[in-house]
């Protein structure tokens, strides 16, 4: 009589066996999950190329939103799959960024884009592919006239410039170059570069979402160049620490604050101290 396969009724199952078992099961599919490139390029390519053609279509543009999430999030465990296709897809995002003829929605669109990226490969790895010669530095600047700090829909648009100005913070050329003569006209001044990613940085410490995590990123940046710490260090500190102290924990403007604040200081007091190393 053939022995059957099926425990007798009653009989104990071994948990440690299972659970030895469980653990193989577990190791076979992240082994055959395991991923050798990214695979998906050629999709990628065409999705976003696409991004014109769907913008007129909610449904459309987030379904292309959400496909790429899905493609991005394959590579959460093994990101640097991604290193060989960064540029290209910065540089395909950046055309519709930089384009002046692109409208409004575009712009947020492929920033939204380029934020999925920085969060699955990290905005370290990301922010060094950003262009930053020194003609980049208005560009980017003047993107944020149009900025709107309040508008919850586009915050990663924020977030990505907030860190592409960063990163055009360590050229190493003196700010005050960019200016020309500031007093054009009698009567007539205007902000000087340094002031003006100054102010940037401090109006985003204060908001609400993840544009406060790059707005300290940026501080870190900026005010440690030999050129800004000069004149604009002290200031900026007295600037955090009277936040800091006028802020209160029992309400949730105060804590947003606080925790600005705080994020700035950390990021930039050990680089004051042992000097930048980049991004």
């Amino acid at each position: 009589m053939a022995l059957s396969e099926e425990p007798a009724v009653g009989a104990v199952e071994d948990p440690v066996e299972d659970r030895a078992e469980d653990a193989a099961e577990d190791a076979a599919l992240a082994c055959g999950a395991s991923l050798e490139s990214f695979g998906e390029s050629a999709e990628t390519k065409e999705l976003l190329g696409r991004l014109p053609a769907v913008l007129g279509d909610r449904a459309a543009r987030e379904g292309a939103l959400e496909r790429f999430r899905v493609i991005m999030d394959r590579y959460q465990e093994q990101p640097h799959l991604l290193d060989p296709h960064l540029e290209w897809m910065m540089n395909l995002l950046l055309e519709f960024v930089r384009d002046k003829k692109s409208p409004a929605d575009l712009v947020h669109l492929a920033f939204k884009f380029l934020y999925i990226i920085t969060k699955v490969r990290g905005y370290k790895t990301f922010l060094r592919l950003f262009p930053h010669e020194v003609a980049d530095v208005k560009p980017v600047l003047d993107m944020f006239t149009d900025q709107n700090p309040k508008d919850h829909e586009t915050w990663e648009t924020r977030y990505v410039l907030l860190l592409w100005l960063s990163v055009t913070c360590l050229i190493p050329f003196d700010f005050s170059r960019l200016d020309g003569n500031l007093h054009n006209q009698p009567g007539q001044e205007r902000v000087s570069t340094m002031d003006r990613i100054l102010q940037i940085a401090e109006s985003y410490l204060v908001v609400s979402d993840k544009a406060q995590d790059a707005a300290a990123v940026l501080v870190s940046k900026f005010v440690t160049r030999p050129d800004v710490k000069q004149k604009k260090m002290a200031s900026f500190l007295d600037w955090s620490l009277c936040t800091l102290a006028s802020s209160s924990f029992q309400t949730i403007e105060g804590v947003i604050a606080m925790d600005g604040m705080l994020q700035a200081l950390v990021n930039t007091v050990p680089v004051v101290r042992g000097g930048s190393d980049g991004v």
